[in-house]
This record gives C-alpha cells, structure tokens and sequence, in this order.
C-alpha cells in the first residue's frame, strides 16, 4: 500500500506539473502574445536553419536594441514570396525575421536589419509598427511536420487520429465494464490484488552507476573537441582554427556587447581540421567559446551569454540524461512480490507492530 500511494503521489505530482507547463506554454499562443513561425529559407543560417520553427514574443519596439532578432513586414511588400534573402516568408503576409544592426531615431523609431547569412544589409529599414516579435527560441526541425501532414494525410492519420480513436475506444470499454456493479466489483479486486503484488523498484546503484559512466563519456567528448575558450584580444584579422574530430560552433562576445554586430562573423561553424577568419574593426577585447557542435547554435548561443561555461556544461548534462533515459529498462523495472515472498512479508510486517506494541 506504501508503494501505491508513493505512486499515486508521484502520478499527481507529475501530471500537475505538466499541466502548470501546458497552462504557462499555450495561454501566451492562445493570446497571441507568442507565435510559432517555420523558416523556409537560409538567410539566418547558422543559427536557424530551413524545416526548424522558431517563437516570436510580442515585444514594445522601445524595448529592442542593436543585435536582437525580430520578425516584421518589409515595407511595401505585402504579397511576395519566400526567397534565398528571407528567412521567414508567408504568401499575402509576409513576415520576415532578421537581425538588428543598427536603429534610427526621429519621429518614428526605425530599424535596419540584415539576415546573418546575407553578405548585404536589407535595402529598406523596418517601422516599428510592421515589427510583429522577438525571437526567443529555436526548435530544430519541427517545421517540417505540419509541412509534412499538409503533403500526407497518412502522418495525420498515424500520428494523430488513430491514437486519439484508440483512446476513446478504450475509454467506450471501461464505460462500459463498470456500467455492470457486479463486474465492476470483480475488475477492481482484481486490480487490488495486483496491486498489491506488484512494485517499481529503483535499482539505485546502477541508476549512479550509469549516470556516473555517461557523464565521464560526454565529459570526455566535449572536453577532447573543445577548441580555444577564454578572453583575448581580438586583432583586426583573427584566424579560429577546429583541429578537432567534431564540428565545433564558436561565438565571441566582446567586453562591449554593442560591438558585437561590427564583428564578422561574431559566432559560426567550424568542421574538424578547418579554420576560419574573424574580422574586426580595431582590436577588441572578447570572450571566445569554442564546443562541439552537438546543440542547436541558438541554444549554444543564448547559454554563452548567461555563463561562458554554460554551453559545453549543457552538452554534458543533455547527452548524459538522454543516454541514462534510453537505459531505463536496466535501472528501473515492475517487480511481482511472489505467493511465498508475500507471506513472509506479511509475518515480518506483523512481528514489527507487537515489536512496537500496535496490536
């Protein structure tokens, strides 16, 4: 019965957390004040590549500054469609999504943007009123879903219609099992009955074991591909060189934040044995980071700027959860407490309360 309710507990626990999760996640879509847009184009690669979906949060265009990415309507330009220069583009409402680089103030606050992939800035400057939201986050590939059912219906089918009629199928057959007392009666006893044999149990060892061997493994491969981290001094032409087996990602964060846009390129990708060239209007002091490119660039990014050791701490921890998930029939297994075990677990329980004098 301790198992049980431990259990029950537990189930509560997690379902009331997941629906705190849906609550806070959806409302904000619900009310528009968040939307999730699909990038059809490369104009903001690395960082967001075509098939990822990406969320935008209302945003006051007073609050925006130099280097923040924002979705808008071009100016002028209400029916186009996508191409190679637009990173986020719908027919008859176009929406654009690029980077800041720099703002004009007047009357009306406007702001020139460039896709961090385009070698030219764009030939308009955004009004704050045709700004629409601020990216926040970055889904790898979960564009490509809604575009894949729109093509198949047999993913709808699949992935959704058919598990909700199983569902509901299931849910006619209990109605109609306990629609009859006298079953009713039967069915729930013998749920007790297995519910008392029956326990999930923790191999706690192996749980450490594993946590332990995972995180030595990823701890090994993100620090034997980590590339030069620190500060320095950037020179007006730096050379980033990956003489590493992985693809490495690099970001540089100068100790002026503001001067981050006049670096090109401020961050990028590194294949192994390869270099690149950093160029910079003076020299500038910065910090550099260099990991494996083993999460999304935008991710890699927005920890960078929380904690420079961040980034390669995530990778860790993420890869290690990941593999110890995918050996949870090893450390966590349903254990039936046999006819015999039960008995003599039941003299035990009874020998414990005339110990204790509760009977």
């Amino acid at each position: 019965m301790k198992n049980m309710k431990e259990k029950d507990i537990l189930q509560a626990t997690i379902i009331l957390l997941i629906a705190i999760f849906l609550v806070k996640t959806l409302i904000p879509f619900y009310t528009g004040s968040m939307m999730p847009l699909i990038v059809l184009s490369g104009s903001m690669t690395p960082m967001m590549l075509p098939g990822d979906m990406i969320i935008e949060k209302s945003v006051d265009p007073s609050e925006l500054k130099v280097g923040d990415v924002i979705a808008f309507h071009p100016p002028g330009r209400e029916n186009t469609v996508a191409t190679k220069d637009s990173a986020v583009v719908t027919k008859e409402n176009t929406l654009v999504t690029h980077r800041i680089i720099s703002l004009e103030e007047g009357k009306e606050r406007r702001f020139q943007t460039k896709g961090d992939a385009n070698n030219a800035q764009d030939d308009f400057k955004v009004p704050a009123p045709n700004i629409k939201g601020k990216l926040i986050f970055v889904i790898p590939f979960a564009g490509y879903l809604p575009d894949a059912v729109k093509k198949n219906k047999n993913i709808l089918l699949f992935t959704v219609i058919l598990p909700a009629g199983l569902i509901i199928l299931d849910e006619i057959r209990t109605m109609l099992l306990y629609s009859n007392p006298a079953k009713a009666r039967k069915v729930e006893k013998e749920q007790k009955k297995i519910a008392r044999r029956t326990s999930y149990v923790v191999k706690r060892k192996r749980l450490a074991a594993f946590i332990l061997i995972s995180g030595l493994i990823f701890t090994g491969v993100v620090a034997h591909n980590l590339g030069e981290n620190g500060h320095v001094v950037l020179e007006k032409n730096t050379i980033i060189k990956n003489q590493e087996s992985l693809s490495q990602v690099y970001v540089l964060t100068p100790d002026d934040y503001e001067q981050r846009i006049a670096i090109n390129f401020w961050y990028g990708v590194i294949t192994p044995a390869n270099e690149t060239q950093v160029t910079v209007p003076e020299e500038t002091p910065a910090t550099v980071i260099s990991v494996p490119y083993i999460l999304p660039i935008f991710w890699i990014i927005s920890l960078s700027e929380i904690n420079p050791y961040f980034p390669a701490l995530a990778e860790i921890g993420l890869y290690t959860c990941f593999s110890v998930l995918f050996l949870l029939p090893l450390w966590y297994r349903k254990s039936t407490v046999g006819r015999k075990n039960q008995i003599k677990f039941r003299r035990r329980f009874e020998q414990w309360k005339r110990t204790f004098h509760l009977i």
